[in-house]
C-alpha cells in the first residue's frame, strides 16, 4: 500500500469511527437544594413549600413506565417529570402548565401539550389523557394534583436545570417558584 493510500485510509477511518461510538444518553435530574427557606430535597425529589403551596417534582425513569409511547420518548432523551402540587391556602389555586419551563444556561423548554404529543405519537397519546399537565389545573383549598410534564431533550452541555413555574395563581395573587436540579450521569 502506498503512503498516499494509507494516509487516505487513516483519514477515512478518522471520520467513520466517531460515528460508531455509543451515543451519550441524557443525564439524570438529581435534586439540587439551595440554602433558601422552603426548598429541600429527598431522594430523587426536589420540593418547595410555604404556607400557600407545597410542590415537588422528580424525573420519571423508564422502569416506572408501562406506557410504550412514554418509554419511547425517554429512549429519545425526552425529559418526563412527575410534579405534585398541593394548595395549602384558603382560596382556589390555578396551575397553568403553559407558564412552566425547564431552564438552564442553554435551554428554555416548554412542556409539550396534547397537540405536540399527538404529532409525536398519534393516537397513542389518547391513553395519556388526564395523566399529564395539558390544560390548567384548578385546585380547591386543600386540593392536590399529580401529573406528568413532558419536555424535549436537554442540551448535552447543561450541568444544572430548574423546573420554573411562573404565574401560579392563588386567589387573585400570583407566585413564582423553581425546583432546582443538577444533571448527573447516573440517577443517584
Amino acid at each position: 500500500m502506498t503512503k498516499a493510500r494509507a494516509l487516505a485510509l487513516l483519514i477515512l477511518l478518522a471520520f467513520l469511527l466517531p460515528s460508531c461510538a455509543p451515543e451519550v444518553k441524557l443525564a439524570y435530574l438529581v435534586p439540587d437544594s439551595p440554602a433558601l427557606p422552603g426548598y429541600k430535597s429527598k431522594g430523587a425529589e426536589s420540593s418547595f413549600e410555604n404556607k400557600t403551596l407545597a410542590a415537588s417534582a422528580r424525573q420519571v425513569q423508564k422502569s416506572e413506565l408501562a406506557n410504550a409511547f412514554l418509554a419511547s420518548l425517554l429512549e429519545r432523551d425526552f425529559v418526563i417529570i412527575s410534579m405534585t402540587i398541593e394548595n395549602r391556602s384558603a382560596s382556589k389555586a390555578i396551575y397553568k402548565p403553559n407558564y412552566t419551563a425547564l431552564v438552564n444556561s442553554v435551554d428554555y423548554l416548554k412542556p409539550l401539550d396534547y397537540t405536540d404529543l399527538y404529532e409525536l405519537g398519534g393516537q397513542a397519546v389518547d391513553e395519556l389523557k388526564g395523566k399529564f399537565y395539558d390544560l390548567d389545573a384548578v385546585l380547591s383549598p386543600g386540593g392536590r394534583t399529580t401529573a406528568l410534564l413532558i419536555f424535549g431533550p436537554l442540551s448535552k452541555e447543561a450541568k444544572k436545570a430548574a423546573l420554573q413555574v411562573r404565574e401560579y395563581y392563588v386567589g387573585t395573587e400570583t407566585m413564582t417558584f423553581s425546583l432546582p436540579f443538577q444533571l448527573k450521569a447516573t440517577p443517584y
